[in-house]
């Protein structure tokens, strides 16, 4: 299974571009919980109906993680390195596309795998944002090293496993929502236990 099949992908895959739409320099647990809200995508999982029935909609978690990380309090930095380079007038993103164009949709990847880049990893300017490791310790939890399958109610998991990876940005985030985590974490865990 590749892993551009793998079940989890598309709740990554919204989750990064959580955090690209707002130029934030990481992918956090607070960016997992806008992509668990309920949306046409994920209107139909116990995750986003629980979220709904404590008022976090995806517009109000979106606004509320911008307002955490904007006062630096999410659990990495601020800023991407496109957004930095942005207020000295230097488009990355343009850089990244003429590169690509240039020598090929592979050449980022191959530029950090090689000896010099390997050093500047995952910090380099082209590269993507790094996940936090209260993001890898949810995904950890909710998957262990069984990524390729998809677990019975993997976004009730997700959030689960968010609320216990000891993130101070996503309790400042459901602090501001007015949701009180331990109240969130019953919900996600009732409905886990009633599911088997």
């Amino acid at each position: 299974m590749t892993s551009a099949s793998r079940p989890v992908t598309p709740i990554l895959a919204a989750t990064r571009e959580e955090a690209a739409r707002a130029g934030h320099g990481y992918v956090g647990v607070e960016h997992l919980l806008i992509a668990l809200t309920p949306t046409p995508a994920a209107s139909s999982g116990s995750a986003a109906r629980i979220l709904a029935d404590h008022g976090v909609t995806p517009a109000s978690a979106r606004g509320a993680v911008r307002r955490v990380i904007a006062a630096d309090d999410g659990d990495g930095p601020r800023w991407d390195p496109g957004a930095l380079l942005g207020t000295l007038g230097i488009d990355l993103f343009e850089i990244r596309r003429q590169v690509e164009e240039r020598f090929g949709p592979d050449a980022i990847h191959q530029l950090y795998t090689g000896p010099v880049g390997w050093n500047l990893r995952p910090r380099g300017p082209l590269c993507d944002p790094p996940m936090t490791p209260q993001l890898k310790r949810a995904l950890n939890g909710a998957l262990g090293r069984c990524w390729d399958v998809t677990p019975a109610r993997l976004g009730e998991r997700l959030l689960l496993a968010a609320l216990d990876a000891d993130s101070a940005g996503l309790t400042r985030v459901l602090h501001l929502l007015e949701v009180e985590p331990g109240s969130l974490r019953t919900a996600v865990a009732a409905e886990l236990h009633a599911f088997g």
